[in-house]
């Protein structure tokens, strides 16, 4: 995996957050899962963009508008248009909805500036995935004629049967792509592979990362990385903090026009996120020793105490049975006289002959 490009100095996150990325990203794709929700960064996305006073339009499929909307946006009715489709539900609705009834509905809406839709995964359940993969490369058309700051951003599960489409090169060549994860998992994750976590991701840890992610294991993980002084919070709500997992592709350069980093955010009391430093969330390295429950300066040295799978120190009883084993030909010299004899192996092959 390539190292970050010269030309991206400073974090991602926060670009991705006030829609301010150079080159412009017009697709941002949000990761929500059941173990550790999205919802409150895509809110964070939307809420930045309303306080900008940019123009808006919100698409609710899943959740209420008044739900993702943030309090003071009843000033700026005029910049913000709604499609609420909650109650628009295929078969059970007195009109007759359709992809297409969709369709009209958001274009009709839709004007310029950044469009959101809370759970895309809904829509391709209730239809099809192609006829939602259609209706997104439609949008995107549509973003692109209006330019910048316009963009798309989606809720989305990792898991969901439209992901993998989504989010290749053939569908949108540029991506931003946020995947929270619990900072508990990340440690964990990062002390049980013996991986450090840094602002720019080693290979090794964006992997395992990846992986995890794929296999759907958050749950699981989560769990193991828990202990009683951490509370495993999947909608890390007031107080809750994460860290996210920032993948950038531009439009040119392969591979190498794609940067990635993890950065971590806290939940604010008066609502919304803050980017942090990640060594405010989590350890950094899996490899110190840390200190004992107590306080002291006493250090834990056994593998149970580190929670690593191999031992890495001797007891005193250990120490004192490998010091009593006898070992061949350890003698102190008894015998020797230390005096070297050299022979001519030619001189001694002629007396043979």
């Amino acid at each position: 995996m390539p190292s970050r490009s010269s030309g991206d100095i400073g974090p991602l996150l926060n670009g991705a957050l006030d829609n301010a990325q150079i080159p412009h990203q017009s697709l941002c794709v949000i990761s929500d899962s059941t173990s550790f929700s999205g919802l409150n960064v895509f809110k964070e996305v939307l809420s930045r963009g309303i306080r900008r006073g940019e123009e808006t339009t919100l698409i609710s499929v899943l959740h209420p508008p008044e739900i993702l909307l943030p309090p003071s946006s009843s000033s700026m009715g005029s910049k913000i248009n709604v499609v609420d489709l909650t109650n628009t539900i295929n078969g059970y609705s007195d009109e007759d909805v359709s992809i297409e009834f969709i369709r009209e509905k958001i274009f009709s809406a839709y004007t310029s500036g950044q469009i959101f839709i809370d759970a895309l995964d809904i829509l391709s359940e209730d239809y099809s995935a192609s006829k939602v993969l259609s209706l997104i490369k439609a949008i995107l058309n549509s973003i692109k004629k209006v330019k910048a700051p316009s963009r798309l951003i989606l809720l989305l599960p990792p898991n969901s049967p439209i992901s993998q489409t989504l989010l290749t090169p053939s569908f949108h060549s540029t991506l931003t792509l946020l995947t929270p994860h619990s900072p508990p998992l990340v440690e964990h994750l990062s002390k049980s592979y013996l991986s450090p976590i840094s602002a720019i991701p080693s290979p090794n840890l964006w992997m395992i990362l990846e992986n995890t992610t794929k296999r759907s294991t958050h749950t699981d993980m989560a769990l193991k990385a828990s202990n009683e002084k951490v509370e495993f919070d999947p909608t890390w709500s007031l107080g809750g903090s994460a860290i996210i997992q920032v993948l950038v592709r531009k439009p040119t350069g392969g591979i190498k026009g794609i940067s990635r980093s993890l950065e971590g955010v806290k939940v604010l009391e008066e609502g919304g996120l803050k980017v942090v430093q990640l060594d405010e969330l989590v350890d950094l390295n899996p490899l110190s020793k840390p200190l004992s429950a107590g306080g002291g300066e006493k250090t834990m040295n056994t593998h149970s105490e580190l929670d690593l799978p191999f031992n890495l120190s001797l007891t005193d009883e250990q120490k004192s049975k490998r010091a009593q084993v006898p070992l061949p030909y350890a003698h102190e010299g008894e015998g020797a006289s230390g005096d070297l004899i050299w022979e001519d192996e030619e001189e001694t092959d002629d007396e043979e002959i």
